[in-house]
């Protein structure tokens, strides 16, 4: 089927035409009858409505020649794809500079940036269904740079009934994370509570502001704690604007990048602030997570053991460079030898000793003997130009060779007769015939 030809400006003119006719009571029984009518006012229009309609006509043809619209696999149109990747962009630089505002703002006054206090958020999920998250467990957790960590607010969330065709993912959930399985008989637990109370514990240093502090969390857990408030919200008819996720890596590098007073401190890429709460140095302290994770030896998978993880790993880099004492229980795990680990590094500390032209001495034979060269050239090059140093060769007495004669341990060998090699008897084998051959070829045996 031949496409339909585009509509000229004429048209769209005609289209107008119809309906100013209209409106002063006269109408017309098909185009036709509007073309003919239309035609003496098209050939008297002015310029600029000519060019108006031209415009609107050549619009038209663009929009129908444009390029057709592709699609995913999965049936997804590619500018909704686009689309959703240009907003997540758009947001992660947005949480950038919004986390770069507020801690610079701090960072201007010493005090102020160690009262500030950092809010960190984990939670534990069954599974991930098609639509949401089913969580177990969650815990904010709050902590400065003076005072360390202070307290936090941890619960158990009972998700009810599990959804249908989840619960074998649900029962490795439980069992990956420590968690208890879903009571389907008890009722669910109360979302508008918890919401409550988790706003309430974000208030408690500024109850006079209308904005909540960020929550700070790894990467791998933003969606899981975006989409749980998402549901309190839902449930509960609270705005959910009124929460923001940021990751926790990117405040750890522009929080201790903020505050550093030497070049050699800090991190010079994102991705350092990351490694360093991936290596999580403090996953086996014993004690940090709940009752029930303590109780079944999966302390390491506790929401709550998690957040003071990585409380632990920024107090422990951030306190140093502020000149915070480090307290036990506070900054690092209670049972933190900081005593101990304080001599260490101090014994670890060299005094480093003056350099010759760039060249630092070392204890190794080959560097020192390079050094003593070096020193010993430039100083016969202060008094004489002709004159060079000769480097004697080191010289290595050979290894003391063993007192014990083993020659008497060693049997001769013994002596061999043709009764030791027995003939070998003639077979009709392989090689039969091969004298005539040699007699037919000439070959002198």
């Amino acid at each position: 089927m031949p496409k339909k030809a585009p509509k000229n400006a004429f048209y769209y003119f005609m289209l107008d035409f119809k309906e100013e006719q209209q409106k002063k009571g006269i109408h017309y029984e098909n185009l036709a009858e509007v073309s003919k009518a239309a035609d003496p006012e098209w050939r008297n229009a002015s310029t600029s409505v000519r060019a108006k309609y031209e415009n609107i006509a050549k619009k038209k043809r663009q929009d129908r020649n444009g390029p057709e619209e592709k699609y995913t696999s999965t049936g997804i149109p590619l500018s909704a794809v686009e689309q959703q990747q240009r907003e997540l962009q758009e947001a992660r630089e947005y949480e950038e500079r919004d986390i770069r505002n507020m801690i610079k703002l701090k960072a201007f006054n010493k005090e102020d940036i160690l009262d500030e206090y950092f809010y960190v958020m984990d939670v534990n999920y069954y599974c991930k269904t098609d639509s949401a998250y089913v969580i177990g467990e969650s815990t904010v957790l709050r902590f400065n740079l003076r005072n360390g960590f202070r307290d936090f607010y941890h619960v158990n969330i009972n998700p009810g009934r599990i959804p249908f065709g989840y619960a074998s993912d649900v029962k490795l959930g439980s069992q990956e994370h420590g968690l208890e399985m879903p009571d389907e008989s008890a009722p669910r637990s109360n979302f508008m509570q918890i919401l409550a109370n988790i706003i309430d514990y974000l208030r408690q240093s500024e109850q006079a502001s209308n904005t909540l502090p960020p929550l700070y969390t790894m990467p791998d857990k933003v969606a899981p704690i975006v989409n749980f408030i998402q549901q309190m919200c839902q449930e509960t008819g609270e705005d959910e604007t009124i929460f923001r996720v940021y990751r926790l890596d990117t405040m750890f590098f522009t929080l201790i990048n903020a505050i550093k007073k030497n070049k050699n401190e800090g991190f010079p890429y994102a991705t350092l602030a990351l490694s360093q709460l991936n290596k999580d140095m403090f996953k086996y302290t014993p004690r940090l997570g709940c009752q029930r994770h303590e109780s079944i030896d999966k302390s390491v998978e506790c929401t709550t053991s998690r957040t003071k993880r990585w409380a632990y790993t920024v107090l422990d880099s951030c306190c140093p460079i502020m000149g915070v004492e480090i307290k036990a229980g506070l900054h690092v795990p209670l049972d933190y030898n900081i005593d101990g680990i304080l001599s260490y590094k101090d014994k670890k500390k060299v005094r480093a000793a003056p350099t010759v032209a760039g060249v630092m001495p070392s204890t190794s034979s080959c560097n020192s003997t390079l050094n003593e060269s070096f020193l010993e050239t430039s100083m016969a090059h202060s008094s004489t130009s002709n004159e060079r140093p000769r480097q004697e060769k080191r010289s290595y007495a050979p290894m003391r060779m063993p007192q014990a004669d083993y020659s008497r341990d060693i049997r001769p060998a013994p002596e061999l007769t043709e009764d030791n090699f027995p003939a070998l008897s003639v077979g009709a084998g392989r090689g039969r015939g091969l004298t005539s051959s040699f007699n037919k070829m000439n070959i002198k045996k």
